[in-house]
């Protein structure tokens, strides 16, 4: 239909004024109004299956009023702009047509072509723009609703207002539950800093898309999030909060930067190896020489410096070899194996360790936690690496142990957790190079060796710690 063409449906059962009001409408400038008559009630029901752009109905139409024919053109186009035409001036049809969902109400002999016209153009005008509406409202509560990130509506207070099933599920959130009344999103936010910066977005109705903060989800958990923060449409005081949880992409950035830093090292190992191991066999050689070629009286004088030397090459093989034998993927002999019972395994063989300490052990082995591929030998070795440590960092009597296993996206998760000293954070980025160990008697190759054998398995490893706290560590594998 082109835009200065408009069809109405005049629905009246006086032949009479059909031709008036066609007359009428013929006198508009400004549309052509093609108008198609209806008699009765039974006749509009037949012409609905065509689409008209306004209608226009006799409020009194035999049996039927014209109220019955409006709830009928409603029933078939919800926004359609329906105007109800009456003899006489009455209030209460009036009431009674714009509840049922008319547009206008004239009253017959007091308007003229002008002001019907103009009547049915806003009516249609008005239609479009409700129906518009209803589309956009139904475009926004899907992506409301369905948005994979936590959405909610805060006001300058971080009152939250209304928000989308995602936060509900993320952040367990029942508004049937009356303890959670009032609440304010700038209650989970953890830091001091983050709580003064959102009071000052709020209070200056800024729109900010990278305010990055630690929240609080339940009662022990914490993440790391990007929140996105919108001033409402409307200006009614209200903001649109998105949160976008950053933790699973520190996590995989994590994950990866340690692969690569393992490989690097592995690689810096190798030429270690080769570019000393060379050199110190012809030292060693040239030592074992001197033994042979020096007379009696000079080795007397020098005393045990041969020895010495020897000793400390033999010392440096040694390191060597064991800095390539932990930053090389090692062969593995694979077998399936429940998880849980290498833990159980790990557990036993530190279960001294546990009693001499008096610390308390939880275990939270999952049940439904599946088998794993792996050289249960070395898996063990690498799980009772991690658990002395903790042992170590525990104070008797009050250190905590938990060790527990769950399975997420197709992954066996093990986490091992002591509430110990903690490690500070400067040193967390060093925790798996080798050599480096805060142990007066370390090695200082434990956690190397832990780290090359969890990779060997094709898993992941990180920690997390702090300090007066305790640490934490991830270890993910592939699930059968």
């Amino acid at each position: 239909m082109e835009e200065n063409r408009k069809k109405v449906l005049y629905v009246d059962d006086d032949p009479d004024d059909f031709l008036l009001i066609e007359k009428m409408l013929k006198g508009y400038k400004t549309i052509t109004f093609e108008l198609t008559h209806a008699k009765s009630f039974n006749e509009t029901q037949n012409l609905l299956n065509e689409r008209f752009d306004a209608y226009l109905v006799d409020y009194r139409l035999g049996a039927e009023s014209g109220i019955d024919v409006l709830g009928l053109i409603k029933k078939n186009q919800k926004h359609a702009p329906v105007i109800i035409l009456t003899g006489m001036e009455n209030g209460q049809v009036d009431n009674q047509a714009m509840e049922s969902g008319a547009s206008d109400y004239l009253v017959k002999g007091a308007f003229d072509s002008q002001m019907l016209g103009r009547t049915i153009r806003y009516a249609i005008r008005d239609a479009e723009l409700h129906e518009s509406l209803e589309i956009a409202g139904r475009k926004f509560k899907n992506i409301f609703e369905k948005a994979a990130d936590p959405i909610i509506l805060v006001n300058k207070d971080s009152l939250i207002i209304d928000f989308n099933p995602s936060f509900s599920q993320k952040f367990d959130y029942n508004p049937k539950n009356k303890d959670f009344f009032p609440f304010y999103f700038i209650d989970l936010l953890v830091e001091n800093q983050d709580k003064e910066k959102l009071k000052d977005i709020l209070s200056t109705d800024l729109d900010i898309l990278d305010f990055e903060a630690k929240i609080k989800i339940g009662t022990d958990k914490v993440i790391l999030a990007i929140i996105s923060i919108v001033t409402n449409e409307g200006n009614d005081g209200l903001f649109q909060l998105m949160i976008k949880d950053l933790t699973g992409l520190k996590i995989r950035d994590e994950e990866l930067y340690n692969l690569r830093r393992f490989s690097s090292t592995g690689r810096i190992a190798r030429l270690l190896a080769h570019e000393v191991k060379n050199p110190l066999t012809t030292i060693l050689l040239s030592a074992e020489q001197l033994g042979y070629e020096l007379p009696d009286q000079v080795k007397e004088e020098s005393g045990d410096l041969l020895d010495t030397i020897k000793k400390n090459c033999g010392r440096i093989n040694q390191l060597i070899t064991e800095l390539l034998d932990s930053t090389r993927f090692t062969e593995l002999e694979a077998q399936r194996y429940p998880l849980n019972d290498i833990l159980e395994e790990a557990i036993e063989t530190v279960e001294d360790r546990i009693e001499l300490k008096k610390i308390k052990l939880i275990k939270q082995l999952s049940p439904e936690i599946g088998d794993v591929n792996v050289d249960v030998g070395k898996v063990k070795i690498a799980f009772v690496n991690i658990m002395v440590n903790a042992i170590e960092a525990l104070d008797c009597e009050f250190g905590i142990l938990k060790i527990k296993s769950s399975n997420k996206a197709d992954k066996c998760v093990v986490e091992i957790s002591d509430n110990g000293v903690g490690i500070p954070q400067e040193n967390l980025d060093r925790l798996f190079e080798p050599f480096y160990t805060s142990k007066p008697t370390g090695s200082g190759l434990g956690l190397t060796n832990t780290q090359n054998i969890i990779y060997s398995h094709g898993g992941t490893i990180r920690v997390q710690s702090k300090e007066g706290m305790g640490t934490t560590f991830f270890i993910s594998l592939d699930c059968i």
